[in-house]
């Protein structure tokens, strides 16, 4: 499987451009790890405003958890547990 982190660069109004690649396993773990931490975080803030919202988002949080661990399985570099 070929699991890559795309830098972009998105000019205003126009497609991405694609800068680079990276395929270090230890930094794609990490930019997973704070993908699922920002979305958390996310749906905390709308758990407040909104607690229909909030629990459909925490499970979008799950949902890319289990993406994100298909995709990195090594065992440490796997991405927390669930959101309960």
């Amino acid at each position: 499987m070929n699991v890559m982190l795309a830098i972009l660069y998105a000019p205003e109004g126009q497609r991405p451009l694609s800068i680079a690649r990276v395929y270090d396993r230890s930094l794609l773990s990490a930019a997973a790890e704070k993908a699922i931490h920002e979305a958390e975080l996310a749906a905390t803030e709308l758990l407040e405003d909104d607690p229909t919202l909030g629990s459909l988002q925490l499970e979008e949080v799950n949902k890319l958890r289990r993406v994100l661990g298909l995709l990195l399985p090594a065992g440490a570099d796997k991405p927390p547990h669930p959101v309960m």
